[in-house]
């Protein structure tokens, strides 16, 4: 499903004190050995998220919500692209897609989860057939579209995955920098609840070749318009007793990258926007934390030059 058929078919488509990506240092830490055996060695290549898709009672009202309070900008769309370039090859670009959809969606099926995660791989083809090999459940067939070819799968916590093999010259819906008009730049980290962490990052591991150190692993990139400006986006996973996406009832947070965090934090409270709690800083920047007009909790995050991974 592809991101410009958004309207044909869907993909346009705690601990109190301590920040979230220090947290998933500290929540799982040791929680998962991680095996350097050859069996464990995934042949998938994944190189960052391609999208982030969230069930919404109103997708429009959402996306106006967001355009208006974070200054992403949806315009008549359910979905924005932040783009970046990839840390070992500034010309090459990525993107990742903040898209909703409706709450009846049929695109996220057989998951009943609320989140569905699409991940950038260098080789559909040859990461299916791994997973069909590994007995994970792979979804329908793989589709093509002038931007990629698409595939589908479900993680063991009944998460859907899709998975994306890019072409971006096929794009002609790109989003800069200049498309952001608040202190967003963009997304800093994506965080879920598991019922079992350790055997999630396992599965990670073996099948996606995602590999994570004391319960995260760090995406990293390249400014879009500063080719020598680099960055990270965490993927954490968090035991389902945390507290920390309090007093959110989702079981995922997202994380978006900000500049002058507390001057932002004084705009939403204008806005009528209330923080859950106080910023807080850290060797790697600072963080503050609201919730939006669905109860979603977001933090943000104002880098600093140590960024988590570097």
């Amino acid at each position: 499903m592809g991101i410009l058929n958004y309207n044909k078919k869907p993909w346009p488509t705690y601990f109190r004190g301590i920040s979230a990506i220090i947290l998933v240092h500290l929540l799982i830490a040791n929680t998962m050995a991680q095996s350097k055996s050859e069996e464990n060695v995934s042949p998938v290549k994944v190189n960052g998220f391609g999208g982030l898709f969230l069930k919404s009672a109103d997708p429009k009202v959402q996306a106006k919500w967001y355009q208006e309070n974070l200054g992403i900008g949806f315009e008549n769309n359910l979905y924005f692209s932040f783009m970046w370039r990839e840390s070992e090859n500034a010309d090459s670009i990525g993107r990742t897609t903040f898209c909703f959809f409706k709450k009846d969606s049929e695109y996220y099926s057989p998951s009943t989860k609320s989140l569905m995660l699409n991940f950038r791989v260098g080789n559909l083809d040859t990461t299916l057939a791994f997973l069909r090999s590994q007995n994970v459940e792979v979804i329908g067939k793989a589709e093509e579209f002038e931007y990629g070819k698409f595939g589908w799968a479900m993680d063991p916590d009944g998460r859907k995955l899709e998975l994306w093999e890019p072409i971006e010259e096929g794009f002609g819906d790109m989003h800069l920098d200049s498309d952001l008009r608040s202190n967003v730049t963009g997304i800093g980290g994506l965080f879920v609840k598991s019922k079992d962490p350790k055997k999630l990052m396992e599965w990670y591991s073996s099948r996606l070749g995602i590999s994570f150190t004391q319960g995260s692993h760090v995406f990293e990139w390249q400014s879009y318009d500063k080719k020598d400006k680099n960055g990270n986006t965490v993927f954490g996973i968090f035991a389902e007793s945390s507290k920390y996406f309090d007093p959110s009832t989702e079981d995922y947070m997202i994380n978006f990258r900000v500049k002058d965090l507390e001057l932002y934090m004084e705009q939403l409270k204008k806005s009528g926007v209330e923080s859950v709690s106080k910023i807080e800083t850290y060797p790697y920047g600072k963080f503050g934390w609201i919730l939006d007009s669905e109860g979603r909790k977001i933090e943000f995050w104002e880098p600093s030059a140590e960024e988590p991974g570097k």
